[in-house]
């Protein structure tokens, strides 16, 4: 795989990634705002190349921290499973059209409870909740290093 030049030092989800993002979630956690809903939520990323191939995590709103953690929660509200370039999509890059697509091709499905998972990827986000959601993308984005097409 190329990658960018200058971008990031990490391919996204690679051990060192998620060794840097974890490091970025313990320094954000004390700066995020209150979650409006509580939710617990499980994402697989499927098609990874890395391990053998799964990524599994859990976002806990009521354990604070607005990234996801490596693992996965008993009786999440919803599991998120997506395909690697609608994670990188998801939660780096911004990119709603990767997303959409996903959703319409069944890359990016959701078991469970669909409008909670909405209202905690931006549906129902505060404007300062919002803010927060974008420093800390921008900050994962910094330490991502992304594919050259």
């Amino acid at each position: 795989m190329a990658y960018v030049a200058g971008v990031g030092s990490h391919p996204f989800l690679s051990p060192e990634w998620i060794e840097a993002a974890m490091a970025l979630r313990e320094e954000l956690a004390s700066a995020a705002p209150d979650p409006v809903h509580t939710a617990r939520v499980n994402l697989v990323v499927t098609d990874t190349p890395f391990g053998d191939g799964q990524f599994r995590a859990y976002i806990d709103t009521e354990a604070g921290g607005p990234l996801p953690v490596p693992g996965r929660l008993d009786d999440p509200d919803a599991t998120v499973i997506l395909d690697y370039p609608a994670a990188l999509a998801a939660f780096v890059t911004d990119d709603p059209d990767i997303v959409a697509h996903g959703f319409l091709t069944g890359a990016l499905r959701v078991d469970g409870d669909l409008a909670l998972v909405l209202i905690l990827f931006g549906e129902g986000m505060t404007d300062e909740q919002a803010a927060f959601a974008r420093h800390a993308q921008s900050r994962l984005r910094a330490l991502t290093a992304l594919e050259s097409a």
